[in-house]
């Protein structure tokens, strides 16, 4: 079982940031690079506060991170430290309930980094040993009581954390020895012998920063058995003593007495601390082991990344997953496998002794795995301790980054190639005006030409089928070269550079007949285009672009909605409803049940991801709407369709000059 403070420490490894607090914002634990960050001389005033630690506007922001967290069991707190606000550093913040109170836990990272230390436990506990061992030698050693407490300062210091700090008084049978100081900040132990109080040794820091430990107390408790007992043998050998000079007949017997109960006492003193030793021990361990795993399974809890604790056996020891039990087997248990992963984390751990970070890929999400090993007494890997973070919506940005920056190029090109198409166009165009002129002039002389020679044939075609398809064949080239102009008009339009600005006088029916153009060759295949637009539409302030960017992603939806091996139909309506202009986009597709309709509008949310959906289509154009200050709403029915219904205000927008979010 891992001990609270090791799980500091492994915390304080993974993350540079790390931050403890209670309900009443009490600080419990802080880091090392946070405590030089927040005091001036790196070290906690008596009772730390969360204001004592952070500047004013760094905890307004902790403050409301503890409400969200309080809330919802999650939150986020920007800090910027005291000494510096050339950086700031985003903190995440978990919120646990307990019995009494709650506990708040900020962490976060300036660089990503691991570590572990405990080493600090056996040196301290070394030091504790050390300071009994030297107390008994010198209480032994010393001549008389007074020389004893004299120099007992001296000897007790060493066991302390703060060795130069320490300041040591004590009372023995009415005097008193040292330094009275302090009079309210100590530890300390009464001296009993013979059953009766005796005295007293108080140990206290001159330094009010520095706070004195359970382990001191447990350390001055053994002192304190120690001197009693030998204080108490020193009065038995004094009372002997005096016992020899008034009765010297018994002297014979008192010494064999004397010999006998320094071998007794001395068997006692060795049992006695061998047993106080454990007892010590074993106390401080089981109250240690119930402290430890509450505050674990709490600030296992508390974490809003998953956590959990593998053994050897790949067997889950703890977890903050509420949905796996401990004692199942990992691959089971985080991603229902029959066996072991192909590259298990635990076995590359065992083998390098190293910690190791990946990312790996489950069903739709990635996920960032950082492993750390967990040690044994023999320094041998026992198991293993992993953090996993959800990166998807990092990856997603990736790629969409990686989308836009085509888009982008695709615009340049697609700007490029309307040049070259258009110019050849705009020769067709005016050639096509001149040969139905000519045409118009000529057909009267061919007529004439035709009554006395019948058999006339122009382009190996009988002139009177010629005569009455010629002039449809010319007006179908023209309108032919107007809907290419139209085509290149359209895209040069569409892959116009936006500003974002809402200063557009947006002709509705203009948009969607040119949209319509720009999406043909995409959906003819699945569905066709039957447009409904009312007459006399008025404009309204906006942004063309991005109208006709919600236009074209309504009916690519739509085609992609119909089933296989059938052309659907998708109607376009306009309408004015009052102070709205009114856009339906209806099709007879697949239609979507209630779960997905809840989530359409949800960033990231699609059901094409196979065919490249990103599930920003609908999102964007939800915020699009929102610009210009109207709303979007939806009826759907499996099997029947989907109808997605748009009302815009007639009005200019409050601010045109402000650009969309």
């Amino acid at each position: 079982m891992i001990s609270l403070k090791n799980l500091y420490a492994f915390l304080e490894g993974n993350f540079d940031y790390l931050l403890v607090v209670d309900s009443a914002e009490q600080i419990i634990y802080i880091s090392q690079i946070m405590k030089r960050d927040c005091f001036t001389d790196g070290s906690l005033p008596p009772n730390p506060h969360l204001k004592d630690a952070l500047s004013s506007s760094s905890l307004n922001t902790f403050r409301t991170a503890l409400s969200q967290a309080k809330a919802s069991g999650r939150g986020m707190a920007i800090y910027t430290p005291k000494k510096s606000s050339d950086y700031t550093v985003p903190l995440k913040v978990g919120y646990i309930k307990g019995e009494e109170a709650g506990t708040f836990l900020f962490f976060g990272n300036r660089a990503g980094g691991f570590g572990y230390q405990a080493e600090w436990e056996k040196e301290e506990r070394i030091k504790e040993l050390s300071c009994l061992y030297e107390v008994s030698e010198w209480i032994e050693a010393s001549s008389t009581i007074k020389r004893f407490f004299t120099e007992l300062p001296r000897y007790l210091s060493a066991g302390m954390m703060y060795p130069d700090e320490v300041s040591v008084y004590s009372i023995y049978q009415g005097v008193g020895y040292g330094q009275k100081y302090p009079s309210d900040n100590y530890i300390s132990v009464l001296l009993v012998v013979g059953d009766q109080d005796k005295g007293e040794i108080r140990v206290g820091y001159r330094n009010d920063t520095h706070e004195l430990l359970q382990e001191e107390q447990q350390m001055l408790n053994e002192i304190g058995r120690t001197v009693s007992l030998a204080l108490e043998r020193k009065q038995l050998l004094e009372r002997i003593s005096l016992k020899e000079e008034e009765e010297k007949e018994y002297s014979t017997r008192l010494a064999t007495l004397k010999k006998e109960i320094e071998t007794k006492t001395q068997e006692v003193e060795e049992q006695s601390s061998r047993i106080n030793i454990v007892d010590s021990y074993l106390s401080r361990v089981n109250k240690e082991w119930e402290e430890t795993k509450t505050r674990l399974e709490t600030l296992f809890q508390a974490v809003p990344d998953d956590i959990v604790l593998i053994d050897r056996n790949r067997k889950i020891v703890m977890t903050n997953r509420k949905d796996i039990q401990p004692g199942v087997s990992c691959y089971k248990g985080y991603f229902n496998r029959e066996r072991p992963c192909d590259n298990c984390r635990l076995a590359r751990i065992i083998k390098d002794k190293a910690p190791l970070t990946i990312t790996m890929k489950q069903h739709e999400r990635y996920l960032q795995v950082h492993a750390l090993p967990v040690y044994n007494k023999d320094h041998e890997v026992d198991g293993i301790l992993e953090f996993y973070r959800d990166v998807t919506l990092e990856k997603s940005y990736e790629r969409q980054l990686q989308q836009a920056d085509k888009l982008a190029s695709l615009g340049q090109l697609v700007s490029g190639i309307g040049h070259e198409i258009n110019n050849p166009n705009q020769f067709i165009h005016g050639n096509i005006k001149i040969i139905k002129q000519s045409l118009e002039d000529i057909l009267p002389i061919m007529d004439e030409y035709y009554h006395s020679h019948p058999e006339l044939k122009i382009a190996r075609l009988k002139y009177d089928f010629f005569r009455q398809h010629i002039m449809t064949l010319v007006d179908d080239m023209s309108h032919g070269s107007d809907r290419i102009k139209g085509i290149i008009e359209g895209l040069r339009s569409f892959a116009r550079k936006d500003e974002g600005l809402l200063v557009d006088k947006v002709d509705l029916n203009t948009l969607i007949e040119s949209s319509t153009r720009l999406v043909h060759n995409e959906v003819r295949k699945q569905a066709g285009i039957v447009l409904d637009l009312a007459k006399g539409i008025p404009t309204f302030t906006g942004n063309s672009q991005k109208i006709e960017q919600i236009l074209i992603n309504l009916m690519v939806n739509a085609s992609h909605a119909m089933p296989e091996g059938k052309k659907g139909i998708i109607t376009i309506r306009t309408r004015v409803d009052k102070k709205d202009v009114v856009l339906e986009v209806e099709d007879n597709g697949k239609g979507m049940n209630e779960n997905t309709l809840k989530q359409i509008f949800n960033p990231f949310f699609t059901t094409k991801r196979s065919r490249g959906g990103t599930g920003l289509g609908l999102a964007i154009a939800y915020r699009i709407i929102e610009e210009h200050g109207g709303n979007i709403s939806v009826i759907s029915k499996p099997g029947v369709g989907t109808t997605f219904t748009i009302r815009l205000p007639i009005r200019s927008v409050s601010n045109n000059t402000i650009k969309g979010k």
